[in-house]
């Protein structure tokens, strides 16, 4: 009769099936993604003075449509609440990484996938492969299939967050369910590592664009493969290769560091079968790349499409194992010659820490002539406990018409790479990105100790002041102390006019614990901060070398000597030169874009 009543129980009941919701199972502070799996349709709640009764969180099912949620006391008075839920959108998105096992005794393992989450969050499904060429494989043909979980995001650190894949898998990551961490740098790119404690490892989460009916890839390649062998040692791949009807030709370059053979350049690629993809773009490419080795095998590769020019590669083999990418050269293809290089960034890291023989390079050269090349670099080399900033002259390359070549690096050492050059207008680093696009994909064929691969970014911009803004990073640290491991870590940071990397905040995987042995093996809210100086000599170079110069990093005062090459205002590449005390990393330094499908996602739990 209007008089407000206090101390009634009051029963809200949603629907128990179709659209409808829940509210948390004895967990009022249960995040939006934990309600969903964990929640009940029922909640009871107490009226204040004031005669209010309020009930927990109510989180919307999966089920779009109206409903009515009831509320009810016990001389039968009853109030109605009209909902409706709207439909959530979802996305597909390819994924792929590379890293360390923890939990066996530090092998090389390669993982790539696909996932659809929808906006609020939730994991809806997906197939991954896994490989770790030891003793553990994905089941062949079919893959693994993911069948939940849910990516949550940090209200503090635009991005950033973590998303859980529960997969059918038991062995891998935590009782089958992997966590990666994620730094988003736009809608449609993420930068991810593996951060469960049972294994680290560096990648990238990107938005597959699939065609509208199951077709396989066609048209000209460029590819890379990086992984281990037999005998666990690394193996490099790379070449180019033609799509058509389901079949594809092409020259690729083989480096394995653990066969007798060496490197090897030229092979060709001439019986590979390519399968038509399923609904998550994945499909298989059989029969042709051979191992060098005694005696001689191929490769069995499983393929995920992340658009029309963009295709991530997993080797699926029991006994070696690798991950990779294949980039389309668009109408260049059959057209390229010396004079489609020219003024360029590039990064090659190896991740070969079994055999102690972890680098990490990077640098800028100018063409000033066609088939030559000057420039400066910086080189870690960490199995001879070394780093060094050289001169890159005398060095020459040669592109043939198909976009196969090499090219000789000379500074204080000698690099010798292929090269195979992509679309002039596909973003290597962002496939989906309409900025900063051409370049090139590189593996080193020296032979002997090293091997790697990497990238070639054209350098269109060099002014610090275009460096500014929100940006992403991420890094794979290799180190050799201790019998050798890896840190993972991705973040994000504020860049004022390229002066100082300043409120960065990231989160890191560490299961050897390099960082510090009395931290967790992963890590969340990890300060960095750091000291720019622009290299007046060579601009589009940046350092954090010495003293407070050095990036700092953690909780702890890990600080690093860094050094950072600008490709253009967007994409920037850091690489480590902790030689001397065993440590190698590189990564990507990414300007941060719209973040608006993200709104929707639950927020991670706060620090505290």
């Amino acid at each position: 009769d209007g008089v407000p009543v206090g101390g009634v129980v009051v029963t809200f009941t949603a629907p128990a099936s179709g659209a409808s919701g829940t509210f948390p199972a004895g967990q009022p502070e249960v995040t939006k993604s934990n309600a969903r799996s964990a929640g009940v349709n029922t909640n009871t709640a107490t009226t204040n003075a004031s005669g209010i009764a309020t009930s927990t969180a109510f989180t919307a099912n999966s089920t779009a449509g109206a409903y009515t949620v009831t509320a009810s006391i016990a001389d039968g008075a009853t109030a109605s609440f009209n909902m409706t839920n709207t439909a959530a959108t979802s996305s597909n998105f390819s994924f792929y990484l590379s890293g360390l096992n923890h939990d066996k005794l530090e092998t090389f393992y390669a993982l790539a996938g696909s996932v659809i989450i929808d906006s609020t969050g939730a994991v809806l499904g997906g197939e991954q492969d896994y490989n770790d060429a030891v003793s553990l494989q994905s089941p062949q043909p079919s893959g693994d299939i993911i069948v939940g979980g849910g990516l949550e995001v940090n209200p503090y650190v635009p991005g950033q967050g973590t998303l859980s894949l529960v997969t059918n898998n038991p062995a891998l990551g935590v009782n089958g369910t992997e966590t990666l961490g994620v730094q988003f740098v736009n809608n449609n790119h993420a930068l991810i590592i593996q951060y469960d404690g049972s294994a680290t490892s560096s990648g990238s989460l990107d938005l597959q664009t699939l065609p509208s009916t199951p077709t396989a890839p066609s048209g000209g390649y460029a590819f890379t493969l990086s992984g281990e062998d037999t005998s666990a040692t690394q193996t490099v791949y790379g070449g180019v290769f033609s799509i058509s009807g389901g079949a594809m030709t092409g020259t690729y370059d083989v480096n394995d560091l653990g066969d007798m053979f060496g490197a090897v350049t030229g092979l060709t690629l001439s019986d590979e079968t390519v399968s038509t993809p399923d609904s998550f773009g994945r499909g298989t490419m059989t029969n042709s790349v051979v191992i060098i080795s005694n005696p001689l095998t191929t490769l069995s590769l499983v393929y995920y499409i992340v658009g029309p020019e963009a295709i991530r590669l997993i080797d699926v083999d029991p006994l070696d194992t690798g991950v990779g990418s294949a980039f389309g050269q668009g109408a260049s293809a059959g057209s390229f010659s010396n004079t489609s290089l020219g003024s360029s960034v590039f990064a090659i890291e190896s991740n070969d820490v079994i055999t102690g023989h972890p680098y990490a390079v990077a640098g800028q050269f100018t063409v000033p002539s066609s088939g030559t090349i000057t420039g400066i670099e910086d080189d870690n080399e960490v199995e001879y406990g070394a780093s060094d900033t050289g001169s890159i002259s005398g060095s020459t390359y040669s592109i043939a018409n198909n976009g196969y070549g090499s090219v000789t690096l000379t500074f204080e050492d000698i690099l010798s790479l292929g090269i195979y050059m992509t679309d002039p207008n596909l973003n290597l680093s962002d496939p989906n990105s309409q900025v900063g696009g051409g370049g090139a994909l590189l593996a080193e064929m020296d032979g002997g100790v090293f091997a790697g691969t990497g990238v070639v970014i054209p350098q269109t911009d060099t002014a610090a002041a275009d460096f500014t803004g929100a940006y992403a990073f991420g890094a794979q640290a290799l180190y050799t102390g201790g019998g050798g491991g890896e840190f993972d870590f991705v973040g994000l940071a504020s860049v004022p006019s390229g002066t100082l990397i300043n409120n960065g905040v990231g989160i890191a995987s560490d299961p050897g614990e390099y960082i510090d042995e009395e931290s967790p093996t992963t890590i969340s809210f990890v300060p960095f901060s750091g000291n720019l100086t622009a290299d007046g000599s060579n601009p589009g170079r940046y350092t954090m070398l010495g003293g407070s110069n050095r990036l700092n990093f953690g909780l702890n005062e890990e600080v690093f000597n860094v050094v950072i090459y600008q490709a253009n205002g967007d994409q920037l590449f850091w690489v480590d030169l902790d030689g001397p005390s065993g440590l190698a990393y590189l990564g990507p330094v990414q300007q941060q874009g719209s973040l608006s499908s993200l709104s929707e996602i639950p927020p991670i739990q706060e620090p505290d």
